[in-house]
Order: C-alpha cells, then structure tokens, then sequence
C-alpha cells in the first residue's frame, strides 16, 4: 500500500541522513592504527550502503507496481523514488569521498613515519662521520677503515631502501594531488 511505500521510504531517507552526517565527520585519523580503524569501519560501511542500495532498489520497484496499478498518488510516488535514487547516489559520492580522504592520510602518515625512520638514521649516522678519529697506529686505522667500509655499504643500503622509498612516497603524494603536499 501507499502508506508502507511512504514508512519504507522514510525509514531509509532518515538511514541516509543519518550516514551523511557520519561521512562529513573531519576526523581521518591522527596515527596510523586510528587510520586503520577509521577504515575498516569505512570498509564495513561500504557493505551497509550496498544492503541499503538493493533496499532502495525493492522500495522503488515496490513504487513502481503501485503507479502501474493506478494509485492515485503516482507522481508522488515517482517524485520520492527519484529523490530517494539521488541521495543514495550522493551518499555513495560522499562515501568515495571520504575512502579517498583516509587513503590519502593513510599515505600521508606513511610518508611521514618513513620520514622520521630516515632522520632519525641520519641523526645517528652523523655523528659517525663527524669523528675526528683517524686513528693513532696501524691496528686502529685498519678498525676504522672496515668501520668505514661498513658505514659505506649501510649508506648504500640505506639510499636504496629508505631514501628511494621516501621519494617514491612523496611523488605518489604530490601526483595525487594530497592536501599537505603543497
């Protein structure tokens, strides 16, 4: 009947209503397990939007059986199936929108952990190559220089995995467009 398609439709607009307001909550997270979390629960909202999409769907074919019988508030039920399309259809905009936002930070926060790692092993690497030790006889001369050979393999290392990673972390940044890229 017309008034269960209006209780249906009602209960899923207020459904919408109330997911909207969840989506434009700013909160992205500040570390990554609160990313994490953030996104699972996007993840889990995701599926509720398809199981609210195929309800969507039966209410309006539900609409659509009481137009073809004749009711007499047809293009009341037409109007409200076609607003009810509109802001599922938002609604998934909304939550594109706001997965986006959490990958985006979810790599933001990579980037700047990975940049940190990089600091800290530069911090302690300097004071190495800052020594004045040049040694004071053979024996501790030959100690440096494998110190020193050691030092130059890590560095090496180091550039490949931390330097290269951090820079193919800040170019995927800046080429999505990122908000702190700039």
């Amino acid at each position: 009947t017309y008034q269960q398609f209006l209780a249906k439709i009602e209960e899923e607009e207020a459904w919408i209503s109330e997911k909207q307001q969840l989506l434009t909550v700013p909160d992205l997270g500040d570390n990554m397990a609160a990313v994490q979390g953030l996104l699972k629960k996007h993840d889990a909202f995701e599926t509720d939007i398809s199981v609210h999409g195929d309800r969507c769907t039966d209410i309006c074919e539900a609409g659509q059986q009481l137009i073809d019988e004749r009711n007499h508030h047809a293009d009341s039920i037409a109007q409200r199936c076609e607003q009810l399309r509109n802001k599922m259809y938002n609604l998934g905009e909304l939550a594109n929108v706001r997965k986006t936002n959490l990958l985006d930070n979810s790599a933001y926060l990579q980037f700047m952990w990975k940049a940190d790692v990089v600091e800290s092993w530069i911090a302690d690497k300097e004071a190495h190559v800052r020594s004045d030790e040049f040694g004071r006889d053979l024996s501790s001369v030959q100690t440096l220089l494998t110190k020193q050979e050691t030092f130059d393999i890590g560095l090496r290392a180091f550039e490949t995995e931390g330097i290269q990673n951090i820079s193919a972390l800040k170019e995927q940044l800046i080429s999505g467009n990122h908000v702190q890229a700039g």
